[in-house]
């Protein structure tokens, strides 16, 4: 058994351009570094030992946030999405707007054991899985208020996880202004377009596919 590898997972959710951070380099680079790193792994949010989710922070140089910071002229959009076809649909709500800065990163991983948990599945003969990269503008980015219920409530693709009012609370209200980006990331220097007139189409777009 390798000890460490990704889930098809994570492998499929963290590429370049998409609506989640993502590593500028090889899965094998990122893996190496999760190696150096393992020493200073700690829990999970909601975990208390080192048995089953992990966190590994990474030097976040090569790192892209997905997330955009909103105010009152982002555009927004919404959309009934699922994770994967045997979960449930959430609304997932994306913004048009520049990334957050990568300053922090971190790498989090399920045991083998954990990944079995709730009819999950493995990717591979790993004792540990990358499932998700995070990389933000601060040290502690809390976990998605979706996720953490998914999670808690043991729904399809969800891991339990006794998480408390607080992180609960912390949660919502850190990404009560955050939303995933929806547009790729500009090559340094490239000029930003104007695009008033797209945006009101993909606005109305949206608006009619929303359910109320």
């Amino acid at each position: 058994m390798s000890h460490l590898g990704w889930s098809d997972f994570a492998r499929g959710r963290h590429v370049p351009g998409g609506g989640h951070a993502w590593f500028d380099g090889s899965p094998e680079e990122l893996l190496d570094l999760v190696q150096e790193r393992w020493p200073q792994r700690r829990p999970g949010v909601g975990r208390t030992d080192l048995e089953a989710v992990v966190v590994v922070p990474v030097p976040a140089d090569r790192f892209v946030a997905g997330t955009v910071l909103v105010d009152e002229n982002t555009p927004l959009f919404a959309a009934l999405e699922r994770r994967q076809p045997h979960e449930e649909p959430f609304i997932r709500v994306t913004a048009d707007g520049p990334r957050e800065p990568a300053r922090y990163a971190a790498v989090v991983l399920y045991s083998a054991a954990t990944l079995l948990e709730n009819d999950g599945t493995r990717s591979g003969d790993f004792a540990w899985e990358v499932v998700s990269l995070q990389a933000s503008a601060v040290p502690e980015e809390p976990m998605h208020p979706i996720t953490m219920a998914r999670n808690y409530l043991e729904k399809p693709g969800g891991t339990y996880a006794p998480y408390t009012a607080q992180q609960f609370a912390e949660a919502i209200w850190y990404w009560s202004r955050r939303v995933p980006a929806c547009s790729p990331i500009s090559p340094p220097g490239a000029k930003r377009e104007n695009r008033e007139g797209d945006r009101g189409e993909r606005n109305g777009e949206h608006q009619q596919e929303a359910p109320e």
